[in-house]
């Protein structure tokens, strides 16, 4: 790679990836890459996401508000947008963003992100967009533009990594460091959201992050307005929709797909959670259709 590469903001542009079973077995993986050029007054949000959004200024100033906290934007800058966290950000009037976007997910993105120094209570990271993480940013540009390369998920995939290392290679260890005082918040909720179907419980998600049960749902409660054992019925439930509307399983198949042990306590969770049956669910839904 030459030192000297850039991205082309010309224009704005943005590719989706289609990720391999390969690619789904590493711990993260890009889902989308896009390059945009904004305009005066330009603003998105507040408005959550799915996935991690690491956010790449290439030229011109903005802002990014997330927690409440608010960071100024200049050239070289990066920030991520977390996922189910609602953020936003726009553009200066007198010198418009443009700006790189790379998406991606993965059951360990956020300790890729703890390398180079991103963390929940630290989504921006000043002058961190150095050339080589340009260049291989613009490897994955190019291969997002040439699908039909023989091994690209294994290319894009590297590729996607020595963008992290290039980044991380200018990141001091006080930053890599840096211990978020809700961190353990953070990691409970996304274990939940990433392992929902699995057999956990709001027991085991406390175990998982050091902390003793009934202060884990308290604290849980205060910094999100609900109950973990709600917040983990209610990602449980948004799947079981997903299935009931997309698919033809049965229920018991969907029970064990979201993390229930049978069809039963699947149901009774189902209908207080929706207000419906699934079959009635499923039938309302297919009737929209």
């Amino acid at each position: 790679m030459k030192e000297n590469s850039s991205i082309n903001v010309d224009h704005s542009r943005k590719y989706l990836f289609v990720p391999t079973e390969f690619e789904k077995s590493s711990a993260a993986w890009p889902v989308r890459i896009g390059v945009y050029e904004t305009t005066r007054h330009y603003h998105t949000g507040p408005r959550v996401l799915p996935y991690y959004n690491l956010i790449f200024i290439l030229n011109g100033e903005g802002t990014f508000i997330q927690k409440s906290k608010k960071y100024h934007l200049h050239r070289n800058d990066i920030f991520c947008c977390f996922p189910q966290v609602s953020h936003e950000y726009f553009s200066s009037d007198t010198q418009p963003m443009h700006y790189l976007s790379l998406a991606f997910e993965g059951p360990h993105s956020g300790l890729l992100l703890e390398r180079i120094g991103i963390k929940h209570c630290t989504p921006y990271h000043f002058n961190a967009a150095n050339q080589n993480a340009l260049s291989f940013l613009h490897t994955l540009m190019v291969l997002a533009e040439n699908e039909c390369e023989r091994d690209q998920d294994l290319t894009r995939l590297i590729a996607f990594h020595e963008v992290f290392k290039a980044i991380s290679a200018k990141t001091s260890d006080k930053d890599r460091e840096e211990v978020c005082s809700d961190e353990w918040l953070e990691r409970a909720k996304e274990h939940m959201e990433l392992h929902y179907s699995e057999d956990i419980n709001i027991e085991t998600v406390a175990h998982y992050v050091g902390i003793e049960r009934s202060y884990f749902s308290r604290k849980f409660k205060q910094s999100y307005h609900v109950t973990p054992l709600k917040y983990l019925q209610e990602i449980r439930i948004s799947a079981a929709k997903r299935l009931l509307k997309t698919t033809e399983l049965n229920l018991s198949a969907i029970a064990h797909s979201i993390g229930y042990v049978d069809m039963f306590s699947f149901s009774k969770a189902f209908k207080k959670g929706a207000g419906v049956s699934p079959n009635e669910y499923r039938s309302s839904v297919k009737q929209a259709f």
